[in-house]
């Protein structure tokens, strides 16, 4: 039995051709990278001469302010992803076109900013004193899509630059909330309902990506 699946395993070898028998089982490559989703580092397995997989992770935050009824809000992009990505290379070569799934808990927190006495959440218009601080969440709990082209060049021996473009496509949930005493009241819990909707679910993110990666 033994020998019968020594024969066996040899002839699968001999029939495969010899650069993806190479890549099949040659070293994984390590990297780290900055992106517009988060840094993080960066896994590499090559799986034939012209396909590798990779598993990046992305952590970080940016803030930035928008506008919801004419309120501004200061809102807070916080990442903490998981990147399972194919890359594909036409005939072996420098670029790649890669595509994959993006897990994680990344999320969008936005927190009113005015210092007026009146703030307009939905169709209305209430007292600052009476709703507080009105807080919006986006989050993306489901896994995103991932499609975009890549490269590379090496610098020394074992150590390359990688570059990346590409497009997210997520899908959101939105919640609203306030933290003063208006929050039992039924109107102003209709207007942060009308405030919810306002959140984009649907959310198509450039994602642009540089890393280094050590190729033993």
């Amino acid at each position: 039995m033994r020998r019968s699946a020594a024969a066996l395993l040899a002839c699968g070898l001999a029939a495969t051709p010899a650069a993806a028998r190479a890549d099949l089982f040659s070293s994984i490559s390590y990297g780290v990278h900055v992106s517009t989703i988060g840094s993080g580092i960066t896994l590499e397995k090559p799986l034939l001469y012209d396909f590798s997989a990779r598993i990046a992770t992305g952590a970080g935050s940016i803030s930035q302010q928008i506008s919801y009824d004419k309120t501004p809000y200061t809102a807070t992009t916080k990442f903490s992803n998981v990147a399972v990505i194919a890359d594909f290379r036409p005939s072996g070569g420098r670029y790649r076109l890669s595509s994959g799934l993006v897990f994680g808990n990344d999320r969008i927190d936005g927190t009113s900013a005015t210092d007026a006495s009146t703030i307009g959440v939905g169709n209305g218009v209430y007292p600052t004193a009476g709703t507080g601080t009105v807080s919006t969440r986006l989050n993306f709990d489901h896994p995103s899509v991932y499609a975009g082209v890549g490269t590379g060049t090496g610098l020394i021996r074992g150590f390359a630059l990688a570059f990346d473009v590409g497009v997210l496509v997520r899908n959101g949930t939105p919640s609203t909330t306030a933290s003063g005493p208006l929050i039992t009241d039924p109107a102003f819990r209709t207007d942060l309902g009308r405030l919810r909707n306002e959140l984009k679910t649907r959310v198509v993110v450039p994602v642009l990506s540089l890393g280094l990666v050590f190729r033993p």
